[in-house]
Parts: structure tokens; C-alpha cells; sequence
């Protein structure tokens, strides 16, 4: 035998000394292992299943990354150069065909979640039919179709191994880095703003204060990502991200947000291994970002889940924080009852703030012209029940997969890049759940990224486990 092969006793050996140098110096973030490792069986994947990769489907994976930046390099342009750079309109015409020459344009539909996807669209066609303005959500349909729907299908051709999981999550961390970017340079309070919420004035996609405390609470689940990562730099990066996005989606005065934000630490420290360096690293950092608000927007934070009336109002902005709870409970009233009413197929999609400003006046009350503020009763009001089933079984997907390949992967060191990629993206599920409980966003991007990515995870990760499992 040469010399320059080990033995298996001293590669034994080598594999327990590496392994207690890797626990060693595990993160405080990390998911403590099981004390016995999970051994439930897997199913052979079938060959369809596992995706191809060739030359179309990378070129159509490096366009779905520039288009997933094209946002932000427009809000870049048009502040510094008065135009927008057209990424995104350029990728927008290639993706379609890149997709379908891909040869894994149908991968998606290969499991459940896909076809739950695809039921979502129908019961959006279905409820556009009969929409109390069909043109409106008509509108609606053409932006949000290729922009943001036929991501889910993008993720599952494209993303098609562990590696491209991967680099689709550091391409995830370049997106938040620059968001970061953009809040420091740009963010301030809108324009005639009450408030004085946080916002990234005139920006195409965050000037709502509600929509920046999501992207940027889904930056730090990105950041997440570095903590697992060897080498202090690598994790000072993820510790630095975390914190300057928790100070900024704090001062978003986004009360979902917050909510949003408890949840995921909570979620941290419950699967976390040493819990008290946890708490002392997570603590100091929540206290900081606090210390650093605008009192009236700690103030609009702390009267989240009282009881608001004038009387606790001393300013302007308390004023506008108390009317805006105020005016959640009623929208939010207004859209139980739509749903109802039009239980199958909803008023019609994005059409809830003209059916309810249609009953107001019926009442000869003026309504204001706003959305539901909620997701999910969203879904219901304007897409029907049926529309909010096939919604909420997307994101359970999230949930479950994440959740079962994390419990598969963590004890598993052949799978030690989908550990950290399935927690990452579980602490985005619940971002997303609870956040979008308070405000309306269900025909964004976001979901069907979720979505995607997690499906690409778990058929990338099956392999694996299923050569583990013989």
C-alpha cells in the first residue's frame, strides 16, 4: 500500500479528528445535532426528477441570477443617471426561452407543490373571468405572471445540483448587501409623510415601509448563511448583515415586521446549540438597534396589540399609528366579509380595494382606497377559498421540506452544504407566514422564489440521501 493512503484505521482516525474540529468550532447559530442520527427511508428518484444540466439551462440559471439583481441596479440608475438600466427587461424576454429549451421546463410538476402552483394560477384565471373589473385584473395578471409567478418554474429548471443551491444563495446575499447599500445611501422618511417611517423614497419597489422590514428581514435569513461558513471574516460579515438589517427594519416601524423578526429569533434559539450564547449574542444586538430608533417610532412599535384609542396619542405620528391599527381591523373585517360573500372565486384579483369602496358608497360612506393588509384574506377576497388553499399549501411546502431535509442533513456530513441552505430557507418561510399576516403582498415575487428554491433543495439534496439510504 502506498504511503500516501491512509490506512482505515488512521482514516478513521482523520474523520473523528475533523469532525470534533468541525463541532469545535460549530457557531452559536447552529442547529444542535440529533443524538441519534435520522434513518428514514427515501425513494429512488426518478431520472426526470434530478433536472439536466447543460449549456441552455446554465445560461437560463445566470439570467434568472441578473434578473433577481435587476431591480435593485434600477433603482441605482435612476437616482444616479435619471434611467433605468433594462436588465431586467432584456431577461425578462430571454427567460421564457431558456426555460423551455432547458430541458427541465416541466421539472417543477414533478411534485406536488408544482401542481399546487399551478391550481393557484387557474383559480387567478378563473377569478379574472369574473372579476368585478376584468380589465384591472387582467392588468394585474400580465406584470405579475412572467415577473414574478413563473419564478417558481425558473428555480426548479435552472437550479438544477447542490451547487447551484448554493451560488443562488450567495447571489440571495449580494442582492441584501445592496439593499443594505441602498438604505444607507438613499432611505429616509417618504416625502409628506405622517409617520416618519423608514423608506427608500421614489424607489420602484421599496418605498412602502411594510415591503422594505420584509426584504430586509429576508436579508437576514441570506446572512444566516455566512454564520456557517468557515472563517471569522465570513461570519463577521453575517454578524454585521444581521445587525444593520434588524436596525433598519426596525426603524421601518413595520409592527408585522417586528412580530416577524421575535418569531425567527425565536426559531434561533430554539434550535440553536449552546442557547445562552445565543441570547447573549442576539439581546445586545435587538437592545442596539432599539437604543438607535426615533422615539415616535418606538413608541408606534410598543402599541402593537393594545388596545388603541386617541387618549395614548401625544404627537402627529402617535395619531397616525393609532388610525393605522385602526384602519387594519376594519379592512381586515371588510375582507372577511368579502370572502364570504364570494367564496369560490373572490371579487377578483387586486380588485378588493373597488369592491370595497363600491359598498361603501352604497352606505353613502366614503372608503379609503386601500388593500386588504393581509395575504391571506388577499387571496380569499379577491381569488376565492379554493385560490387561498392552493396558496397556503405552498408555503406548508416550504415549511415541510426545509424542515425534513434539515432534520435529514444536519446529522449528515456528506450533506453539510444543505443543512445551512434548508435552515436558511425555513427561517424565510416564517418571515414570510407572519409578516405577510399584516399586510398585503401575495402577488410578489417572494413566494414563488421560496417555493422554487426549496424545491430545487430538496431534489438537488434526494440523491444523496437515497445513496446514503442503499
Amino acid at each position: 500500500m502506498s504511503r500516501f493512503k491512509n490506512s482505515p484505521r488512521t482514516a478513521a482516525a482523520s474523520a473523528v479528528t475533523a469532525t470534533s474540529v468541525a463541532d469545535s468550532r460549530a457557531h452559536l447559530f447552529a442547529p444542535a445535532p440529533l443524538r441519534h442520527a435520522v434513518t428514514t427511508g427515501t425513494k429512488s428518484l426518478p431520472a426526470s426528477d434530478t433536472g439536466t444540466s447543460n449549456i441552455v439551462a446554465s445560461f437560463g440559471f445566470i439570467l434568472y441570477c441578473a434578473y433577481l439583481l435587476s431591480g435593485l441596479a434600477n433603482d441605482w440608475a435612476i437616482k444616479l443617471i435619471g434611467n433605468k438600466v433594462y436588465i431586467s427587461n432584456i431577461t425578462l424576454v430571454l427567460l421564457p426561452v431558456a426555460w423551455l429549451l432547458s430541458g427541465n421546463a416541466l421539472r417543477g410538476l414533478k411534485r406536488p407543490v408544482g401542481r399546487w402552483w399551478t391550481a393557484f394560477l387557474v383559480c387567478l384565471l378563473l377569478a379574472t373571468a369574473f372579476s368585478i373589473w376584468r380589465g384591472g385584473s387582467a392588468t394585474m395578471l400580465s406584470n405579475y405572471i412572467p415577473r414574478s409567478y413563473l419564478t417558481f418554474f425558473y428555480i426548479s429548471a435552472f437550479v438544477t445540483s447542490l451547487r447551484r443551491c448554493r451560488a443562488l444563495m450567495y447571489v440571495n446575499i449580494a442582492g441584501a448587501v445592496v439593499l443594505l447599500m441602498t438604505c444607507m445611501k438613499f432611505g429616509g422618511s417618504g416625502a409628506g409623510s405622517e409617520d416618519g417611517r423608514f423608506v427608500i423614497p421614489h424607489s420602484l419597489f421599496y418605498s412602502n415601509a411594510n415591503e422594505l422590514a420584509l426584504a430586509l428581514l429576508l436579508a437576514i435569513t441570506t446572512f444566516l448563511f455566512l454564520l456557517y461558513q468557515p472563517g471569522m471574516i465570513m461570519r463577521i460579515l453575517g454578524m454585521t448583515g444581521i445587525l444593520l438589517s434588524i436596525m433598519f427594519a426596525l426603524k421601518t416601524g413595520s409592527r408585522g415586521g417586528l412580530l416577524a423578526a421575535l418569531a425567527m429569533f425565536g426559531m434561533i434559539f430554539f434550535f440553536s446549540r449552546n442557547k445562552v450564547l445565543t441570547v447573549i449574542f442576539v439581546l445586545p444586538m435587538i437592545g442596539l438597534a432599539l437604543l438607535m430608533l426615533p422615539g415616535a417610532t418606538t413608541r408606534r412599535l410598543l402599541m402593537f396589540g393594545t388596545d388603541p384609542g386617541v387618549s395614548q396619542a401625544t404627537n402627529s405620528e402617535d395619531m397616525a399609528a393609532i388610525g393605522s391599527q385602526l384602519e387594519r381591523r376594519e379592512l381586515f373585517k371588510t375582507s372577511l366579509a368579502l370572502t364570504i360573500r364570494h367564496p369560490l372565486l373572490g371579487v377578483g384579483p387586486d380588485e378588493f380595494a373597488v369592491a370595497a369602496s363600491g359598498d361603501a358608497a352604497k352606505n353613502g360612506v366614503r372608503a379609503a382606497w386601500l388593500g386588504t393588509h393581509n395575504s391571506y384574506t388577499q387571496v380569499s377576497s379577491e381569488c376565492g377559498i379554493p385560490a387561498l388553499i392552493c396558496y397556503c399549501a405552498v408555503l406548508v411546502f416550504c415549511f415541510r421540506s426545509n424542515w425534513w431535509l434539515y432534520r435529514q442533513s444536519r446529522y449528515n456530513p456528506a450533506l453539510k452544504d444543505v443543512a445551512p441552505l434548508s435552515f436558511c430557507l425555513l427561517a424565510s418561510a416564517l418571515v414570510y407566514a407572519v409578516s405577510t399576516f399584516f399586510f398585503h403582498i401575495a402577488y410578489s415575487g417572494a413566494l414563488p422564489m421560496q417555493a422554487g428554491f426549496s424545491l430545487a433543495l430538496r431534489l438537488a439534496a434526494e440523491p444523496l440521501l437515497t445513496s446514503r439510504a442503499a
